[in-house]
């Protein structure tokens, strides 16, 4: 069994990575020709934690907003002439405590968003080698809930490697034919972490910019193939 020391080193709080009920955030582009749904941890977004050293409000340990994955990826379909309307929401609360009424209360507005596509990157917060199985379940339950309108998915394994939960989130997106990212690779390589850019060492092994431009390079490809297929994704034009 394969486990990335960073896993299980990892001390960034789950707890507080955003304030309240801004766990949540919108950008609605007039005229959206689609909308995309990320749900996601600190790796998605973290908001400013001066007793981390993290000064941010986006994809730690990015350099600025524009560099974490979310933004890169927006920008990659910018670029092929299409307005894109994106919703954030910061899961790392439901991760920690898999208590599924959260999804209907704390993250409603992201359900409410009815997004075209869902990306699903998380899973480095739900303490994986205590409760795997329990999570898993959760882990169905969540992204199902969340593509009820029929939304088309992508999934992605973790970027700190945890080969029991990387196998299932690929099992489960072949078994419902959802698109599939593998990033456990990426973050088996220091240069794409942001080592030696932080002092506290749970920030600084999160993905850096390069890792951030990787990461959206791969779910950008997953969604070229999504929309291979059938509506909504056709509409966007890809």
């Amino acid at each position: 069994m394969k486990v990335s020391n960073d896993l299980i080193n990892n001390n960034v709080p789950a707890v507080g990575q955003v304030k309240g009920n801004d766990c949540v955030s919108f950008f609605l582009a007039e005229n959206a020709d689609i909308k995309i749904l990320f749900l996601g941890n600190s790796i998605t977004r973290h908001g400013k934690a001066e007793q981390l050293g993290w000064f941010g409000d986006w994809g730690m340990a990015a350099s600025c907003k524009e560099n974490d994955y979310v933004h890169k990826l927006i920008s990659k379909i910018g670029r092929q002439g299409k307005k894109v309307s994106y919703c954030t929401a910061n899961l790392s609360e439901w991760e920690r405590t898999r208590n599924m009424r959260l999804l209907t209360s704390r993250y409603l507005q992201a359900y409410l968003f009815n997004a075209d596509i869902i990306i699903v990157r998380l899973g480095e917060n739900a303490e994986l080698t205590k409760f795997l199985k329990e999570f898993e379940l959760c882990y169905r339950k969540m992204v199902e809930y969340f593509s009820g309108n029929g939304a088309k998915v992508v999934l992605s394994d973790l970027f700190w490697e945890y080969e029991p939960f990387d196998c299932f989130v690929k099992d489960f997106a072949k078994e419902k034919s959802y698109g599939f990212v593998q990033l456990h690779d990426l973050g088996c390589m220091e240069n794409m972490k942001a080592t030696g850019k932080f002092k506290h060492a749970g920030v600084a092994a999160h993905p850096g910019d390069i890792g951030m431009e990787n990461i959206a390079e791969r779910i950008y490809r997953a969604i070229l193939i999504c929309c291979l297929t059938s509506y909504p994704i056709e509409k966007a034009g890809f």
